[in-house]
């Protein structure tokens, strides 16, 4: 990123943190810890970033309800076809045939290299190894991958798809002519390790925001407060 494009960021970040606190924007992004899928927390948070990936909090939300109902477990997801998947998690999540075959795949992957559906092995290995263990995974989108090393691992990615690289390049931050990958990788070199989970949550809920704005359905903020609320209430 030029120091122009940098500039920019801080502004955008500066202004999306007026609206919304860093720390409530990280609870709001991560798997809600009423909704686990598997007991392994990695694997549920790879599982959550690629429900979420070039779509909403909103959709990723019901899509695991949707699964927990309808699945025993994930053993049985990965056996699902492509179509059995879609019409769980929904026709109306982005890309959902193709999300669909994604997640079938990417578990298959784990499974076979692992005989077991656990991330747990990868919590021992350099940041370097994981890396290169979550890029030789076919159908794992680079986005959910970053997600996974930033939310589950603490360190240092900062996740971009095309839905917040769109909204990135309309503000200047990013460049036009270059692809998803060469924006990511000048992304996360112009974010310091420090500031890549405040930068990245407060950029996910202003993509949420404009999300929500577009199609009309409340925030997720709104959702986690509201499930937060109905909770206290309850006990």
């Amino acid at each position: 990123m030029s120091p122009e494009q940098i500039d920019q960021l801080s502004v955008l970040i500066g202004q999306i943190g007026k609206k919304h606190d860093a720390s409530d924007a990280v609870s709001a992004s991560q798997l809600i810890a009423d909704m686990p899928l598997c007991p392994d927390p990695l694997l549920n948070e790879l599982i959550f970033s690629m429900l979420v990936w070039e779509a909403s909090f909103d959709h990723a939300y019901k899509a695991v309800e949707r699964i927990r109902s309808e699945l025993v477990d994930l053993n049985e997801l990965r056996v699902c076809t492509p179509d059995e998947l879609s019409a769980i998690i929904g026709s109306r999540i982005p890309r959902s045939v193709e999300r669909a075959q994604r997640l079938i795949l990417v578990l298959n992957t784990i499974y076979d290299r692992h005989n077991d559906l656990s991330l747990q092995p990868i919590a021992s290995l350099s940041k370097r190894e994981v890396q290169e263990f979550l890029a030789s995974i076919d159908g794992l989108p680079p986005y959910a991958a970053a997600r996974l090393i930033l939310l589950g691992l603490g360190w240092h990615a900062v996740p971009l798809d095309e839905r917040i690289a769109k909204l990135l390049t309309a503000r200047d931050v990013l460049s036009s002519g270059e692809t998803l990958d060469q924006q990511a990788q000048r992304l996360e070199r112009g974010v310091r390790a420090t500031d890549a989970l405040e930068h990245y949550t407060l950029l996910e809920c202003w993509a949420q925001d404009q999300r929500a704005a577009g199609s009309g359905v409340r925030t997720s903020k709104a959702r986690t407060n509201k499930r937060s609320a109905t909770k206290g209430a309850s006990s």
